[in-house]
């Protein structure tokens, strides 16, 4: 692929929810440039504009303060259209819940990571999937929506199993994930799997940077990955 031939379109990514998932958002990015597009020189790759919201209003368990969190973040895609973006991606799934007024304030489309890996798992064919988030995304029901709209059926975790994975988030934000995080999460994937999850929504996305390189009972769908990949095909004008 040669960089100067290939018109590319411009990729903002909505960041800071929290710093080190946007990092590995970027990063896969790249990495799936390399393996998918051939990207080498510094011209094969789209550009990116990366906005690193410090959001106010937001924690370990989601959304603490609804209007608050919906202001900045209309001001910050804003600011993403202004650079330059072509299309916006958002490296968190629980802001979504404000994707409809983050849009109406837009000339230029998201690519919603929730819509995006929904779309992944009835495309998989999968009729029953666990979901693995964030408290707030659970409480609010945003997969469930998406996926019963496609006749995909989910498990959603329990309180004691939040409780765990809102721990697993907090400690992805303060870089020190560790072993037993990784142990926590193949623990709740396999308690879905016996209740008839054929895979799991990662869709949370501090949750991947957790996970560890252990076997699973059945697949993972990282949200992270499949909007990126989504992201890509936009910007080398695929779709």
């Amino acid at each position: 692929m040669s960089g100067t031939n290939q018109l590319k379109k411009t990729v903002g990514i909505l960041g800071g929810m929290g710093p080190e998932a946007s990092a590995y958002f970027y990063n896969l990015l790249i990495k799936l440039a390399h393996k998918k597009y051939g990207a080498v020189q510094d011209t094969d790759f789209p550009p990116i504009l990366i906005y690193n919201l410090p959001l106010f209003g937001f924690d370990e368990t989601g959304i603490t303060d609804e209007a608050l969190v919906e202001k900045q973040l209309v001001d910050g895609v804003k600011k993403l259209e202004s650079a330059g973006s072509d299309f916006i991606i958002i490296a968190c799934n629980t802001v979504h819940l404000f994707q409809d007024s983050m849009q109406a304030a837009l000339r230029i489309p998201i690519l919603g990571i929730i819509d995006e890996t929904a779309q992944e798992a009835s495309r998989k064919g999968f009729k029953k999937v666990g979901l693995l988030t964030s408290e707030s995304t659970n409480k609010m029901g945003l997969y469930e929506k998406r996926l019963q709209a496609l006749g995909i059926e989910s498990l959603r975790a329990d309180d004691e199993q939040q409780e765990k994975l809102n721990h697993i988030i907090l400690n992805v934000m303060a870089g020190e994930q560790n072993a037993d995080d990784a142990k926590t999460i193949e623990a709740v994937a396999e308690d879905f799997a016996r209740r008839g999850a054929e895979a799991v929504i990662l869709g949370c996305t501090e949750l991947p940077l957790a996970v560890g390189s252990g076997g699973f009972p059945i697949p993972l769908l990282n949200s992270n990955e499949i909007i990126t990949d989504r992201a890509l095909a936009r910007a080398f004008a695929i779709e």
